[in-house]
């Protein structure tokens, strides 16, 4: 299934067009790592919109309400049983803003999960790597049509901040309200034993 980095591969299903009646589509995801029996993707496209936190307070990764819906709502909404368990629980690592001193929180077990300033420098290192499109869904959820603005995990200039990264594909490091929306491009390991 996993070829290589840069490689896509399809793996569950999620609402994509925003046409429930013929079903779900599947889900591309980029090839970001492959280690250690395990591969490090991130969806292609913005799959859905949420806030980072369903109320403007201050948050972490650790607290906020997107982590919640990512481990919960949309796991069982795009997995099957079977592949499920193919995505492990992982430490996530409470990567600090670079920018700015706010608190990111404690490391986390999580199955889903947004990637981090640290990371997005270190597997998409330009803009045009980091730009990302919506897909109807999305869009229907209150995403930018056509290229986006998308959540990482990283805390914002401001404890009640997130970091996000602009439809252009710059890291905005100063961050955007955690009670607004924002797209979300989930990232997580996939097992390949």
């Amino acid at each position: 299934m996993i070829k290589k980095v840069g490689h896509y591969v399809s793996f569950g299903k999620y609402e994509q067009d925003n046409n429930t009646s013929n079903g779900k589509e599947k889900i591309e995801w980029l090839v970001l790592e492959v280690k250690d029996g395990k591969a490090l993707v991130i969806s292609k496209y913005a799959l859905d919109c949420k806030p980072y936190n369903t109320s403007s307070t201050n948050v972490t990764w650790e607290t906020c309400s997107l982590r919640n819906w990512l481990n919960n709502d949309f796991i069982n909404s795009a997995f099957s049983a079977t592949e499920k368990t193919m995505i492990p629980s992982v430490k996530v690592s409470a990567d600090k803003n670079p920018d700015y001193s706010t608190s990111s929180g404690k490391a986390t077990q999580d199955r889903l999960f947004l990637l981090s300033v640290k990371e997005m420098n270190k597997y998409l290192s330009s803009n045009s790597k980091r730009r990302c499109k919506s897909t109807d869904y999305a869009v229907a959820n209150g995403a930018k049509g056509n290229y986006c603005s998308w959540w990482l995990r990283s805390p914002g200039a401001y404890q009640s901040y997130a970091t996000e990264v602009f439809s252009t594909g710059e890291i905005y490091t100063k961050g955007g309200g955690v009670g607004a929306i924002g797209a979300v491009r989930p990232a997580m390991w996939i097992s390949l034993a």
